[in-house]
């Protein structure tokens, strides 16, 4: 059962939001927070595996309750919720480690799959995101991406496929290996090259024209 925070001072979006996600199989919202200083409050108590989280709210926003996050709780996956699309607010999102973005204009049927998405893959950017996430791709702006990595082809396997946006369990049908496999091989890539998530490898990738834009979005 996924455990689900939603971060939004808006309180009748909120409610209804975790009234959505509650009908969806296997998925429970066990935090409500109007912003990031009641949501830290509440962390300490309930641990959430993904958490949905507006970026324009009072006392501390979106992007200040990412870095806090992201500190205390690099496990947490984080869904961007808003209806901010400009590309200097995707890329400071992104350069945080925030690993999905979904704007509020997307059909809700559409959730239960974007959260799928996220927790299987490890990101998801919204389609209509596209030309944004491609330049944000082409051009990352971190240091993370200066280091000399030397990936074994099996981990570039791992990262071109997740970046076509396969689950974890295609993936594996489609190497022949296991999912649990599939899912070992992407905390390597984290840990051993010191990325923040598999997000980040991607960037990597295709900074460095390891991997092409069009090669990602050749299964799209």
């Amino acid at each position: 059962m996924l455990q689900i925070a939603i971060v939004d001072d808006h309180t009748l979006f909120r409610k209804s939001l975790a009234l959505l996600i509650n009908s969806f199989s296997e998925m429970v919202v066990v935090i409500e927070a109007s912003n990031g200083v009641e949501l830290l409050d509440k962390l300490n108590s309930k641990p959430v595996d993904i958490i949905l989280l507006d970026l324009q709210m009072p006392e501390m926003d979106g992007f200040e309750t990412c870095r806090k996050v992201k500190q205390l709780y690099p496990s947490i996956k984080i869904l961007v919720l808003t209806l901010m699309n400009e590309i200097d607010t995707i890329r400071n999102v992104v350069n945080m480690g925030v690993q999905g973005y979904f704007t509020k204009n997307t059909p809700p049927k559409e959730l239960e799959d974007v959260i799928w998405k996220l927790e299987d893959n490890g990101f998801y950017f919204e389609k209509s995101l596209t030309s944004v996430i491609n330049e944000i791709l082409a051009n990352p702006d971190s240091k993370i991406y200066e280091q000399n990595v030397q990936f074994t082809d099996r981990e570039l396997e791992i990262i071109l496929l997740t970046a076509q946006g396969m689950k974890a369990k295609e993936i594996a049908e489609t190497l022949f290996i296991s999912t649990k496999t599939v899912n070992a091989h992407k905390q390597n890539i984290q840990h051993k090259y010191n990325f923040e998530n598999i997000m980040s490898a991607i960037l990597y990738c295709v900074h460095h024209n390891i991997i092409d834009l069009k090669s990602i979005a050749s299964n799209k």
